[in-house]
Formats: C-alpha cells, structure tokens, sequence
C-alpha cells in the first residue's frame, strides 16, 4: 500500500497541465514534479490521496531526451519557470497539445481546428513585469526575492531571474541593499506589522523605459526623496519611481492609494504602430513581442470590414480595442480597474484613436446596462483574468447574440469550461490559436473564434 514517504520507481509518459510529469505505479497515477516525459526517477510520495499521488524527484535513474540543464541557479527552489529543465522545442508540443485536450476533454469539443502553436521569439528575459516579495530570513535579515515553490509564505533572496532583463535584477539587488542600510522592516502578514511588501519592476521594452513601484503598508517614509533620486541617478532607464500603499490583508501588489516619487507616474510601450502609458496598477500584457501577434490574430478573427460595432471586455489599458478600431466603426471597451480605464482614454488620444470608448465598471454591470439600451455589437472580444467570465456576463453575450466571439485566455480550464456553455446555446467553436507566451513554465495564451449558429 503506498504511503507517504515512501521512494518508488516511476516512470514518467506525459505532463499534466500545471507542469508535473505523470507517470503510473500499479494502476495509480503519480504527478512528479520535474519529472518530464520519458524520464526513469525515483521519487519520493509527497501525498497521497484516493485516485492519485504526488511526489518529487530523488534521483533521475534515465533521463528523458527532452531533458537540459536549467540555466537559473534559483531552478528547482523557485515556483516560476517549472519547465526549464525541458527542451523549448517540446515545450510548445505540450503547450498546443494542452490546450487541444482540454477543450475536446473538458469542453467537448471534437469538430474543431487547432492552429500550429506561435512560439515566442525571445525565451529568455522576455518580461515587461516582475513581481518580487519582501522578507526575513532566520536571522531576521531583510531580503528581496520570490516565493518558493507552492509556499507564499516564504521568500528566498534573488540571485538573478531569467525572465525579465538582467538590468531588473541589478534593481532589485539596489532596492535590496538600500533598504537593508536604512532598517526598513518588511511587512508581516501574520502580525500586519512592518512596512516593505512588494517590490514591482514594470519595463517598456521598445525604448528601454523603466518604472520601479515599491509596494508598502502605510506610514511614513522619509527616505522616499533618497530612494526615488538614488534609483534614478544609478539607472538612468528608470523614469519614473512610484510608491503604492497596500493596507489590506490581501498580498497582492496593488495599492489604494498611489504616491509619484519622481517623474510622471507611467511610462511608454510600443506595439505596432501605437503608443502606451503604462500606470504601475494597469493590466498590460507581460510579453510585449507576443502581445504584437496575439492581437493580430484577434484582429484577423475578428474578420471585421469597416462597419462593425465590437465589444471588448476586459479591455485594459485599450491595446486590443486600438488593434480592432483599424477595421471596426467603433469599439467599446469595458474595464474595472480606473487607472486602466484612465491609461486607455490617455492612450487613445496619444494615437489619434478616434472610435474607441471605455467604461469603468465591472463587466457583468456595464453589460447589463448596455443591453437595456439595447447595444448590439457585432462582435465582441473577451480576453478575462484567469478564472475566465462570470455566469452572468455569459448570459448577457448569449442575449447580445454577436456574429462572432473572440476568447484570449491564458487558462485552458476556464476556456473550456466558458465555451462549452456558449456551444450549448448558439455558438460554434471554429478555431483556436495557442500563443507561448509564457517560456520556461506550463502557462499558454489561446484564441478561440466562435461563430453564431
């Protein structure tokens, strides 16, 4: 009888979607995390439950041909890139086949095309965000990092990450120091006590801008002068330098209030030929280059000829919308957070944008509102957080009765899960195109076009 503890040898046939290899043992599936197809290992059982186990890797007996040598020394620690160790070649075999399995699995889907995968030209440092997290170590010493693997209650110190540019991490090593020297005391979510939270680094990758926002509990901080103008006379690509005020229990790196240290509060990025202000609490997508292709296949789905009106929910800080106004007559975007919904109105006017509009609100509100007015867009485009669209905004698009549907998703669950409701109804599933836009880890982008019956 397997228990936990115990080492046993498996041998791994397949990736589960989060990242772990799965293997068999007697009947009984075993996800090992860093297992990888075709790998021997002994593995030790991390738990056990009734259809299933879970372990990690004690040992690789045969290595798997799709298996390399991590580049990141923090590989293993870190819960990050969970794919590293794996060939990029096999990462986007795994990543289209994903997304296939799960809509003909999880959604039901059969009569559908699903386009060759779009890989990412850069597979390192590729990020326009990073996130890091203030802590302790055992000695009490300040440190400034990322979270180990599934455990966000502890953080590690940063060496260097291979996700966003290496000028970020010399940033963080700065922040790290000052505020080691100053005695800031990071914040304590138990005790909801201390000051430091997160650390967010956002970088403009078409002029090399950058914007470092350091997220703390409220209070006073007297070294803000000190901080904002040390950053910037060390790093001339910071533009600007904002503080965000989190006293919420939540650990999200994301404030109430905002504070501008130096410079204006944004700065620009570039896709295709429009500019963006970027604001340290907008949603913009991570990887600029694929964001370029994924809203172009958006654009191309869309199959717009110039007299359409488009809905585009989740609208951010309006990249799709301005794609989609090229060819549309007017454009509707729906966002909850304001400092999007401001980014988006300032965005439009920095490009000439003229047939775009946005509204504050959450989408279910908004879209209620804009059905008794009887707004009927040809087209709508989604592009939701991960936990993809409430059932009520589902219900509204069905009663809306669009030509077409457009779904970005960056969670395959959810996607199908929400197309299969829509398929129930009125809609056909034509195609989808997964995009990596995540290298190094199992997470994958999606379009999917729909087509009314």
């Amino acid at each position: 009888m397997l228990k936990k503890g115990d080492i046993v040898e498996v041998s791994v046939t397949d990736l589960a979607y989060g990242g772990k290899g799965v293997g068999k043992l007697n009947g009984l599936v075993v996800l090992v995390r860093g297992g990888l197809p075709g790998d021997t290992l002994k593995v030790k059982i991390e738990k056990k439950k009734k259809n299933f186990a879970e372990g990690s890797v004690v040992e690789v007996l045969k290595a798997s041909e799709k298996r390399i040598s991590p580049v990141c020394s923090h590989f293993g620690l870190c819960g990050g890139c969970t794919w590293q160790n794996l060939d990029y070649e096999a990462q986007l075999i795994y990543k289209e086949k994903t997304v296939r399995e799960s809509l003909r699995h999880l959604g039901g889907f059969s009569d559908f095309e699903t386009e060759k995968i779009i890989r990412s030209d850069e597979i390192y440092f590729y990020r326009n965000k990073m996130e890091f997290s203030f802590g302790k170590d055992l000695e009490g010493k300040l440190i400034l990092g990322l979270h180990p693997y599934e455990d966000f209650k502890r953080v590690f110190n940063l060496q260097k990450c291979h996700l966003q540019s290496e000028l970020s991490s010399q940033i963080v090593w700065w922040v790290r120091d000052f505020c080691a020297k100053e005695e800031l005391i990071p914040y304590d979510p138990k005790e909801h006590t201390g000051f430091l939270r997160y650390l967010a680094i956002r970088e403009g990758k078409s002029k090399t801008e950058m914007m470092v926002n350091l997220v703390t509990y409220s209070g006073q901080f007297p070294q803000a002068k000190k901080f904002a103008s040390g950053l910037m006379e060390d790093f001339p690509q910071i533009k600007t330098v904002v503080r965000n005020i989190n006293t919420k229990f939540a650990d999200i790196a994301f404030g109430e209030e905002e504070e501008v240290l130096t410079g204006k509060g944004t700065i620009q990025e570039k896709l295709g030929r429009f500019h963006f202000e970027i604001s340290a609490n907008s949603f913009f997508q991570t990887n600029t280059r694929q964001a370029e292709k994924l809203f172009n296949i958006v654009t191309d789905y869309a199959e717009l000829e110039g007299s359409e009106e488009v809905l585009d929910l989740y609208s951010g800080t309006g990249a799709i919308s301005f794609f989609l106004a090229q060819k549309a007559k007017r454009v509707t975007g729906i966002e909850s957070v304001k400092d999007s919904v401001e980014n988006a109105f300032r965005n439009a006017e920095l490009n000439s944008v003229m047939n775009c509009r946005f509204l504050l609100g959450e989408a279910k509100e908004v879209l209620l509102s804009l059905v008794q007015e009887s707004f009927s867009p040809q087209v709508i485009v989604v592009d939701p957080p991960r936990g993809g669209m409430h059932k009520k905004v589902i219900s509204l698009m069905l009663e809306i009765k669009p030509e077409r549907i457009i779904y970005v998703s960056c969670n395959p669950t959810t996607l199908a899960r929400d197309l299969q409701v829509l398929a129930e109804k009125d809609y056909i599933l034509e195609k989808v195109q997964p995009v990596d836009m995540f290298p190094q880890t199992y997470h994958i982008e999606a379009v999917a076009k729909l087509r009314r019956k």
